[in-house]
């Protein structure tokens, strides 16, 4: 069994051998601001786009990052 390191309600910590309820959470990996501009410019070079176009890009690129 693996031991781990948790944190009570009032701030202890204990060693457990608890299985876990649920895998724990990736963390959020964001747009650079380089990303953000080459997104924004083939939005912005597109003619006819509208903002939802620019948001649908932008949802596009975090969840290929987020989500692999």
């Amino acid at each position: 069994m693996t031991e781990r390191i948790m944190t009570d309600a009032n701030g202890r910590k204990y060693i457990t051998t608890e299985p876990l309820l649920h895998s724990p959470q990736r963390p959020w990996v964001g747009l650079t601001e380089f990303q953000f501009a080459e997104i924004y410019n083939k939005w912005n070079d597109s003619n006819g786009s509208t903002p939802w176009g620019l948001y649908h890009a932008i949802e596009k690129a975090l969840k290929a990052k987020n989500h692999g």
